[in-house]
Formats: C-alpha cells, sequence, structure tokens
C-alpha cells in the first residue's frame, strides 16, 4: 500500500449533516400535511363564520324593513283615513267645481291675488291657514304627538294643485307642475305616491312626501292631501335604535345608494362605490362579501340586505326608486373571531412541529452514530492509511455496507501494486500524442488559430505567423484585437464575426452576407456532391492584395466541458480573379449582340440627324434653323445614353466604387439595352414600380444582374411575349420580379440552372455563366434570388437586396 505520499485534503464546501437532513425529513413530512389541515380547518372554518354571520345580518336587515314596511302601510292607512274625511272632501269639491275647466292662465289671473297674499307670511291674510280644511289637518297632528314631531307640512290642494288647506306655511301656492300633484291625480283611486330623498327648502334637513288622492263620491280625483315627512325623526325609532356590538347598525338606503336614515352616516349622503351599492340592491334579501363598507372603510365587508317590498310598490311607481334596510358592521368587530381561530391554530402547529422536531432528534441519533464511523474509516482509506476491519453489529443495511468497506480496503491494496509504473507509461503516451497532434496542427497549409471561451488565442500554426510575422509564443493568451495586427480594419470584419459566432449567432457572424440556397446553390459540375460547400460561399476578407475566406468551427473535446471556437483561413486570391474574369467574359459574350442592336438603334436618330442637316443648310429662316438645331441636340443626346450605357457596361467591374444604386434606374437601364439586342418590336413591357430607397452597390453589378435575367427572358420568348417588370420595399428589404411568358423551364433543370457552364441554349448561343454569375453577384450583396416557372406558361425570378 501506498503511504509516501498522502494525498492533499481537498476543503470543501460546508454541507448539511445527514443528521440535519433526516431531522429536517421528519419535520417536513410531518409538518405538511399538519399546515395543511390546519390552513383547510381555518379556510372551512372562515367560511362557515361568514356564512353564519352574513345570515344572521340578512334575518336582520330583513326583519327592520318588515318593521319598517309596517309603519309605512300604517302611515298609508291613516293618510287615506284623513283624505276620505268629509269637510275636507267638501272643500275640496267646492273649489274643483270652481276651476275644474280653468286654463293655467285663468287660474293664474283667478288666484294671482291670493297667491301674493301667501308670499307675504303675514298670519291676518292667510286666512287659509284658519279655514275649516286647515283645522282639521292641524287636529290630526295634535293626536299624534310623534306624528307632529316627523311631519314637515300637512296640506290639501285641488286637482289643478291649488293650495286649499294647510297646517304650516311651509306648502307653495301653485304645485300644478310638481311630480306629486301631476301623477297622484294620474294615479287615481287606490294610488299612492312616495317621493324622493331631497333636501327641504328652508331647512337644513332632508324628508320624502306622501301624497293620496281625496276622492268625490263617484271615485274621481278631485284633490290630493299632502304629508311632508322628515326623514331623520320618523325613521329614527325604527333604525337608529338597531345597535349590535361596538359598531354593527342597521341603514335605510335607496336604489341609488342615498342614504335615508342612519346612525353613522347623515340622512342625504351618497355612498362613493357603486359597486357596494349593486351588490346591496338586490330584489330579494340576502348578504354579500364586498371591498367596500359604505362608511371610508376598504377593508373586505360581510353586509346583509332586504328591500321593503311593501313600501317600493309605491316609490317605484312614484320615482322609480326602492327602498332598502342595510346591516353592517365593521371589519375588525366581524372577523375578530376568525382572528382568534387562526392564532389558537398557529399556535397548536408550532407546538406540533416542536414535537416532531425532538422525536426527529431522537431517531436520528441511533442512525447517524454507525454512519460517521463509516465515513471516517473511508476517509482514512482514501488517504492511504492502514485501516484495521471495521465491526458494525446493528444487523442491517449498514453492518452490510461494514463489510463492503472491508472488502473494497483488501482489495485496494492489491490494486495498487505496480500502479505508479502504469501512470508513467501512460503519461509518456500521453506527451507522445500532443506532439502528434501540435506537428499536425502546424503542418496545415492554411491559417489555423484555436480560441479559448474568452477569445483568446491558444494555438497559432505556422501559416499564421507567416501571414501576420507574429510568431505563436507572442500570440498566445492575447485576442486578436491586441496582436496590432496590419490591415487592422480589415481584421475587424474577422473579429466582429468571431464575437457574433461565439454568442452562438451564426447568421449576424456572417458579415460578407452569404446566402444558402440549397441544392440550388452554385457548384462545381465536376466534383463529388458531397464535397461540401464550396469555399465561394465562405465568408471573405481582403488583407492588402491577398484574399482568404474563412470560417468558424467548435472544438469538440470531451475530457474538458469548455468550448473551444477554431478558425481557419484559406486563401482565394488566384480563385477571386478567376470568378472576375469569368463575369468579365460573361460580359464580353453578349457585346457582339448588343453591338448589333445598338447599330439598328441609332440608325434612326443618325439619319434625323443627316436629315435636317441637309435642311439647315439650305434654310434660311433663324427660327426654322433654330428648331432643327434643337432636334438635332435631341437625337445626338438620345445617341450619347445609349454609347455611355453600352460602355459602362463593357467596362470591368473590378475598379468600381461603391456608391447609392436606384434599382429602378438600373432596371431601365438593363430593360433598354436587352430590347435593344432582340431586333424586335413585339414584346409588350409591362412595369410596375415603385418608390425605393438607395443600396449601397457597384451600379455595373446590378445593371448586371438584371440584364443576364432580362436577356434570357427575352430570348426564351423569342422577341414575342409580355414581361412584367416589380419592384416593392418592405421590412428593410427590396424585392424584384421578372416575369416572361416564355415556354418556362422544365423541372429537372430548375435545381442546375445556377451552376457554371450549365446552359439549355443551342451550342455558340449560351456560355452557361450568365445565372451563375447572377447568383454569385446577389450573394456578395446579402441578397436572395428563387426561381418559380410552369412549363409552357413562363418563368418567375424573384430577386431581394438588403436596404441595411
Amino acid at each position: 500500500m501506498l503511504q509516501q505520499a498522502s494525498p492533499t485534503k481537498i476543503q470543501k464546501p460546508h454541507r448539511k449533516g445527514l443528521k440535519s437532513k433526516l431531522i429536517l425529513s421528519m419535520v417536513g413530512v410531518g409538518t405538511l400535511p399538519l399546515l395543511l389541515a390546519m390552513v383547510i380547518s381555518y379556510l372551512q372554518g372562515t367560511q362557515s363564520l361568514q356564512n353564519v354571520i352574513g345570515s344572521s345580518f340578512q334575518a336582520l336587515a330583513f326583519e327592520t324593513a318588515a318593521k319598517i314596511d309596517f309603519i309605512m302601510l300604517e302611515e298609508i292607512k291613516k293618510n287615506i283615513r284623513l283624505a276620505s274625511h268629509p269637510t275636507l272632501i267638501l272643500t275640496v269639491r267646492e273649489r274643483y267645481r270652481q276651476t275644474a275647466q280653468m286654463s293655467d292662465a285663468e287660474l293664474k289671473s283667478q288666484f294671482g291675488n291670493q297667491e301674493e297674499r301667501w308670499k307675504t307670511k303675514d298670519p291676518d291674510k292667510k286666512s287659509l291657514l284658519d279655514n275649516s280644511g286647515s283645522r282639521i289637518l292641524k287636529s290630526f297632528l295634535k293626536r299624534s304627538p310623534l306624528s307632529k314631531e316627523s311631519t314637515h307640512a300637512l296640506f290639501v290642494t285641488d286637482a289643478k294643485g291649488i293650495l286649499i288647506s294647510s297646517a304650516t306655511d311651509y306648502p307653495d301656492y301653485f304645485n300644478g307642475a310638481k311630480p306629486f300633484v301631476s301623477r297622484t291625480v294620474k294615479g287615481g283611486k287606490g294610488f299612492v305616491y312616495i317621493g324622493p330623498i331631497r333636501s327641504l327648502s328652508g331647512t337644513d334637513q332632508f324628508g320624502f312626501h306622501l301624497e293620496v288622492p281625496i276622492l268625490n263620491q263617484n271615485g274621481k280625483v278631485i284633490g290630493v292631501l299632502h304629508r311632508v315627512y322628515l326623514a331623520k325623526p320618523f325613521f329614527a325609532a325604527s333604525i337608529e335604535q338597531i345597535i349590535f356590538g361596538e359598531t354593527g347598525h342597521v341603514m335605510l338606503i335607496n336604489s341609488k345608494g342615498v342614504v335615508i336614515d342612519c346612525p353613522i352616516l347623515p340622512t342625504g349622503f351618497q355612498l362613493p362605490d357603486p359597486q357596494l351599492v349593486a351588490a346591496v340592491t338586490k330584489p330579494q334579501a340576502g348578504w354579500a362579501r364586498t371591498q367596500s363598507d359604505g362608511h371610508g372603510g376598504k377593508d373586505l365587508s360581510i353586509i346583509g340586505y332586504s328591500p321593503l317590498s311593501e313600501t317600493n310598490q309605491a316609490t317605484q311607481a312614484s320615482s322609480g326608486m326602492k327602498w332598502f334596510t342595510f346591516a353592517w358592521q365593521s371589519s375588525d368587530e366581524v372577523f375578530a373571531p376568525m382572528r382568534k381561530l387562526l392564532i389558537w391554530i398557529s399556535a397548536a402547529g408550532f407546538i406540533s412541529v416542536l414535537l416532531i422536531w425532538l422525536f426527529g432528534s431522537l431517531a436520528s441519533n441511533k442512525i447517524v452514530k454507525p454512519i460517521r464511523v463509516l465515513q471516517n474509516t473511508t476517509a482514512r482509506i482514501g488517504r492511504g492509511e492502514k485501516v484495521e476491519p471495521l465491526v458494525i453489529p446493528t444487523g442491517d443495511e449498514i453492518e452490510s455496507l461494514a463489510d463492503e468497506i472491508n472488502l473494497m480496503n483488501s482489495l485496494l491494496k492489491k490494486a495498487f501494486t505496480g500502479l505508479e509504473e502504469k501512470v508513467e507509461e501512460k503519461t509518456t503516451e500521453v506527451r507522445s500524442l500532443q506532439e502528434y497532434t501540435e506537428s499536425i496542427l502546424m503542418s496545415v497549409p492554411d491559417v489555423l488559430l484555436i480560441f479559448s471561451e474568452e477569445l483568446k488565442i491558444e494555438h497559432t500554426n505556422k501559416a499564421f505567423e507567416t501571414l501576420t510575422g507574429i510568431p505563436a509564443s507572442k500570440a498566445q493568451d492575447k485576442t486578436l484585437t491586441s496582436l496590432g495586427l496590419e490591415f487592422n480594419d480589415q481584421w475587424q470584419t474577422v473579429i466582429q464575426a468571431l464575437m457574433a459566432y461565439a454568442k452562438g449567432n451564426e447568421e449576424n457572424s456572417l458579415k460578407s452576407s452569404k446566402v444558402t440556397l440549397g441544392d440550388q446553390g452554385p457548384r462545381d459540375p465536376l466534383a463529388p456532391k458531397s464535397a461540401g460547400p464550396s469555399w465561394e460561399t465562405k465568408n471573405i476578407v481582403t488583407l492588402g492584395s491577398r484574399v482568404f475566406a474563412y470560417q468558424f468551427f467548435d472544438v469538440a473535446i470531451t475530457v474538458e466541458k469548455k468550448r473551444r471556437i477554431g478558425l481557419l483561413m484559406k486563401e482565394i486570391t488566384e480563385q477571386k480573379s478567376l470568378q472576375d474574369q469569368l463575369t468579365m467574359a460573361e460580359k464580353l459574350s453578349g457585346l457582339g449582340t448588343l453591338a448589333a442592336g445598338i447599330a439598328h438603334e441609332m440608325n434612326n436618330p443618325l439619319f434625323s440627324i443627316m436629315g435636317l442637316t441637309e435642311t439647315i443648310i439650305e434654310e434660311k429662316d433663324p427660327k426654322k434653323i433654330q428648331t432643327y438645331s434643337k432636334k438635332i441636340l435631341e437625337k445626338s443626346k438620345h445617341m450619347a445614353s445609349i454609347i455611355l450605357n453600352m460602355s459602362g457596361y463593357s467596362r470591368s467591374g473590378v475598379t468600381d466604387q461603391m456608391s447609392g444604386v436606384n434599382i429602378n434606374e438600373r432596371l431601365d437601364g438593363a430593360i433598354e439595352m436587352a430590347l435593344m439586342a432582340s431586333y424586335s418590336d413585339d414584346i409588350e413591357l409591362e412595369k410596375n414600380y415603385s418608390q425605393l430607397p438607395l443600396i449601397k452597390a457597384k451600379p455595373e453589378e446590378i445593371q448586371q444582374i438584371y440584364l443576364n435575367i432580362i436577356r434570357n427572358a427575352v430570348q426564351a420568348m423569342d422577341g414575342k411575349g409580355k414581361l412584367i417588370i416589380s419592384s416593392s420595399h418592405s421590412d428593410g428589404k427590396i424585392a424584384t420580379t421578372i416575369e416572361d411568358t416564355g415556354p418556362g423551364i422544365p423541372q429537372e433543370y430548375i435545381s442546375k440552372i445556377f451552376d457554371p457552364f450549365f446552359t439549355t441554349k443551342d451550342q455558340g448561343k449560351g456560355t452557361g455563366l450568365g445565372l451563375n454569375i447572377v447568383h454569385r453577384l446577389i450573394e456578395n450583396y446579402g441578397g436572395s434570388i428563387s426561381v418559380e416557372s410552369i412549363v409552357g406558361k413562363g418563368t418567375t425570378f424573384s430577386i431581394t437586396f438588403p436596404t441595411e
């Protein structure tokens, strides 16, 4: 057994002991059901208590409503009996005979003086207060002191609303326009008017009207008995005497939430919460939980309510209002039993948890003690110490574990024999493999770099040192930015792409904006199909006169979980030069056709110039000479534009500078050149252009893209057909479509049309490079191209360019 060098003890973070875990487990297993039961009990108890309180409040509100209903019915009966007094009927009948047929103007004229005498408040002039009807009314009030205290006014009018008798000087003389007169007269026999709660003029109190009709022997309404009640004195005995607890009471409100009587709130007070009013003004008695109590509180409240079913028949018919009783007690007082229940349940739960913890601690000691012996023994074995066999006679799994540890200790002693020699042998193998791998990486002819997660260089090969002049030792553990590389601006493109790739956004890392077209992408027809994507479709960076295609890849190391990123840079300077030459060759291949078309196009203006020149020689009129000269200038400008367009197309795109390009202008230039080369005027052209922003590109390359496609379309239609060209802009992209009515492209050729040297034209009529160059140029600008074709109907090419 090896004991020469004991392994260093590694400090591990503090962890909870087994005893603590066992106690926590026992407490958790016991506490969760207990807490669940406590919560359920509390919720059920709270719900039951709320139901009991709500039902009690409902019963109280209902009883109060029934009591007030009874009082109101008794008052109505008293007023009906008073309205049937013979003296009152006789007094009203005499006035009714006098005024029944009078108009309002006649009434004003007839009784205007009496109204003025009434308004003077002069007792000597108020004969109305001393007539026989008034004496009956005063006598009625004297017989009932309570009625007198709660009555603000008691008076009689005829059916026109003109005052006949009164016990007080409160009423107006003319009342015909007031609703309590008109509705009572219209209601007829048996109708009772109970008006809404309103402020009484001349007082600071609120009251309500109660009117009953006065009938003649035929049952016709000839007058109205009016009684104005003070709300507070009238309902106080029935409402304000009902007090329970410290805050509990009953109040009377109408259906709009206006207080009629309350021990706390003033009469006429408008309850501010419309939801509360809606909850307690329902057609049937009940109780409700609300978040407002009507007394300024916003806590949960339990409110009992009940409509005055008998009284509401009259109030609703009179004013559309209904009256309701409202039983309420403050939330603190209502929910006090619930809080006591919660305190008792919480105390019982706390004591139960303590008992569970105590018994769990005792039980865990018997389990943890032998396990600690096992722990100490295995730790000593791990440090290479000599350990005596364990003896733990528990008679359970722990004893079996001790036997297994004894067996393990025995086997470890045997296994350590010769271990040092094997470790040395494996170490030598690893070093050899590392040197071999290093040699391979250094021999790779392309530039190769390996980056850490922090994007610091871990490895470079000989090709990188040759390119930059920086040896691997100086580049180690540094970022590309900190190396101070030559052509720093160009290297920044690679650095930005590396950062984007490291974030997992490969799409943003493609700074050259290459777009993959799947199986339709350009490829070498001689290369195997499984050869993978061409370097032509990789990211490209130019360092001085050298062009490199580069790509990133993840370096997978199974032993280490850290991420590493590789960068491979392949020089494609020669390939890029060949591609530019192919592009120029494709341009020049069509120059013969274009030249012939241009000659045809220039014949007409040239002949016109010759004819106009001969005319000018013989013409002596200066005005005509000026007119002919302008025409010659116009024809010359037309010829100059043709020549300029032709010279720009034939120029190499290598030296062109990037500038703002108008796609619509490039389309028009391409259309003009393609149609000139067709020798045909039978092509119907339809242009659907939209207003487009400029894109940054080489103008002649953009025009070459559209010329190659439009020329193919014209040739496919053999000079006869319809050509539809459209442009649009949306979502940061410019989209153009070129649609022809030619014979279409067979489906089996669709996947090949972008391949280099692929053509369906007769020998000598096409190079097979046109669409390949189109595809490559579009990709260079971050665009995309797609094609749809129906054999016999035509072909549509769709091209998009990003505007940013």
